[in-house]
């Protein structure tokens, strides 16, 4: 569920004070005129009685009509403080929610490189144009995308069972300190033209070959979305999350990436077997046209100066898409970047990820961040959709805010 500090009712009405000059100045002039009367009346009957009526009855109704004012004013100020109260405990409480973040325990990914002594984070933010003109799976010719590594005969059937092994393989020393019975909830996104039911099956049997005993559920979800539900729902999980997503032999391969990405996160009120190489912060959800107000808002659930992002990754991006993004470049909230240097466009450097673009550039921001000890910011968005999701990685070691 979205956090939106918009929102937030605004302050409550609070009625002005009683003006003690104005009532008191009223009573000393109930009094001076009950005092003339009184001796208007005396001169006129005789009697020096009359003070008590033309004195006592004006001063008791002020009295009264004082106690009336005072008593109303003060139940509106108690009924505003208490709404006020109750105000900045929804802000604070909507806040500490929009503030919550995984634990990055694990990152793995395989994408094509276009040099092999090249590590797949270098290669990644090389820079460097890895499309090219190439044959599909399909025997298509001249198709313009990377593909992953292969050995002449490979299918891919045979690559996805290799890649989920080298997947496994990789986190094998993370899921192997939690005891066998710590629970791992996965998420398994899959853009191919291979049935997502055959696409789970590999993956359980590449789970069961690889020896792991930790008992594995299977969710429902997509992209960011996911993570934003996750931070809502199951921030108090001691399940572990585990997101496998990948692109192989897509049905349209032009101006597309071969990519496979696994990426292992906890949460951070109950995983403390692993230190977390990096922190996963809320993703925020927006228009093209706001797209500067959630990249502003992903950035304030870090928290972090607009001044202090040095580092963009963009991924999944339709070319209107990039063209908001460039817009957007050199303004707030992106303003200390280096367009030359800062900003790593997968989109143009592998192709399109399809499912696996967000993931793969999280974990590539995830291992960067480790690395650089600076904040790394992801732009992305899901096939066929027009909104844009901002998120931020930071380095593990950060600040800790109240998450509940």
């Amino acid at each position: 569920m979205p956090v939106t500090l918009k929102k937030i009712p605004p302050l409550s009405w609070r009625p002005a004070p009683p003006k003690s000059v104005r009532w008191f100045g009223t009573l000393l002039c109930l009094l001076v005129i009950g005092a003339f009367i009184s001796r208007l009346l005396e001169k006129i009957t005789g009697n020096d009685h009359f003070w008590v009526i033309t004195t006592a009855i004006p001063a008791g109704g002020w009295a009264i009509v004082a106690f009336i004012r005072l008593t109303v004013y003060l139940l509106q100020d108690i009924y505003a403080s208490a709404w006020d109260r109750r105000r900045e405990e929804c802000i604070l409480q909507e806040v500490r929610r929009g503030r919550r973040a995984l634990q990055v325990l694990a990152t793995e990914f395989i994408t094509a490189r276009p040099d092999n002594a090249l590590s797949p984070l270098d290669a990644l933010g090389s820079h460097h144009s890895q499309l090219c003109a190439q044959n599909s799976w399909s025997g298509e010719e001249g198709c313009y995308h990377t593909r992953l590594p292969v050995s002449e005969g490979t299918t891919p059937e045979r690559l996805l069972a290799s890649s989920f092994a080298v997947l496994l393989k990789a986190l094998q020393p993370e899921l192997a300190a939690f005891s066998s019975d710590q629970p791992v909830t996965v998420l398994l996104e899959s853009t191919s033209s291979m049935p997502p039911l055959r696409v789970e099956e590999y993956w359980r049997q590449a789970w069961k070959e690889a020896g792991l005993s930790l008992p594995a559920t299977y969710s429902k979800g997509c992209g960011l979305a996911f993570i934003d539900r996750w931070l809502d729902y199951n921030i108090r999980d001691n399940a572990l999350l585990l997101v496998v997503a990948l692109q192989i032999a897509p049905d349209s391969p032009d101006m597309t990436a071969e990519a496979v990405v696994a990426l292992l996160l906890g949460n951070r009120l109950t995983q403390k077997t692993l230190i977390p190489r990096a922190l996963l912060h809320r993703p925020e959800k927006s228009h093209p046209e706001t797209l500067d107000e959630g990249a502003m808002q992903a950035l304030d659930w870090v928290p972090l100066p607009e001044n202090k992002l040095h580092h963009l990754w963009l991924a999944g991006l339709t070319n209107e898409q990039h063209g908001h993004v460039a817009a957007l470049t050199g303004k707030s909230p992106l303003a200390a970047l280096n367009p030359a240097s800062d900003i790593d466009n997968l989109d143009r450097t592998l192709g399109h990820a399809g499912c696996a673009a967000p993931w793969l550039a999280i974990a590539a921001a995830a291992q960067s961040a480790q690395l650089s000890d600076e904040a790394h910011m992801i732009i992305s968005s899901e096939q066929g959709q027009s909104d844009i999701w901002s998120v931020v990685v930071a380095p593990g070691v950060t600040q800790q805010h109240k998450t509940n």
